[in-house]
């Protein structure tokens, strides 16, 4: 009875323990699952930064600021170098934080002539992945308007200004979505006639 007893006891016991390791394995799979869902709890890879790039690139070309603001960091910060087509000036520099630069893209949505080619992308994750660095080289295309004048449509301008930008951000996860945490950008204006540009009209 006495040894009965006991291999009752042994069984009785080392059901809860068999349930709670169960239970810890799956518990680690649910985490193994929703690290996968969530792209590595965090983590980036090359193509989850590029595909970025091109969502962003694609919403500039829409001029939708809404979209355009929301791919921007609750914390983002923009420093920009503005080098005017009088070379005889110094370059303009200014610093944007994230209200102001949607601020700005609300007015970057009256346009309605605009063009964006990227000239090249390199991406460098960082060795833990959760942020990359990305340095890229555009050609920007939009009508220049002269300053203290005020235009009386969007089609009163007689010159397109040609952008050579070329700008390092850095993009990590919020709330699981990629976002640009910075930017960096070098730009360089460059004036010519509008007739010489075939810039077709968007809505």
């Amino acid at each position: 009875m006495r040894g009965f007893f006991s291999r009752r006891r042994s069984h009785s016991a080392a059901a809860p323990l068999a349930r709670i390791a169960a239970m810890r394995n799956s518990f680690s799979l649910v985490l193994l699952v929703l690290c996968t869902s969530l792209a590595g709890c965090g983590k980036l890879s090359e193509k989850d930064v590029r595909h970025f790039v091109d969502q962003a690139d694609d919403a500039a070309r829409k001029r939708f600021a809404p979209e355009i603001c929301a791919l921007r960091g609750k914390d983002f910060k923009m420093h920009q170098r503005f080098q005017t087509a009088d070379e005889r000036m110094a370059p303009a520099e200014l610093d944007l934080g994230r209200q102001m630069f949607c601020v700005e893209a609300g007015k970057f949505s009256r346009l309605r002539q605009y063009q964006l080619e990227r000239k090249s992308l390199e991406v460098d994750l960082a060795p833990d992945r959760k942020t990359a660095r990305i340095t890229a080289e555009y050609v920007e295309t939009l009508p220049y308007f002269e300053p203290d004048t005020m235009p009386v449509s969007p089609d009163d301008f007689r010159e397109f200004q040609v952008l050579e930008v070329r700008d390092e951000s850095v993009v990590g996860r919020e709330g699981g979505d990629i976002v640009f945490l910075s930017m960096d950008a070098d730009i360089h204006q460059k004036l010519v006639p509008r007739d010489s540009l075939d810039i077709p009209f968007t809505p």
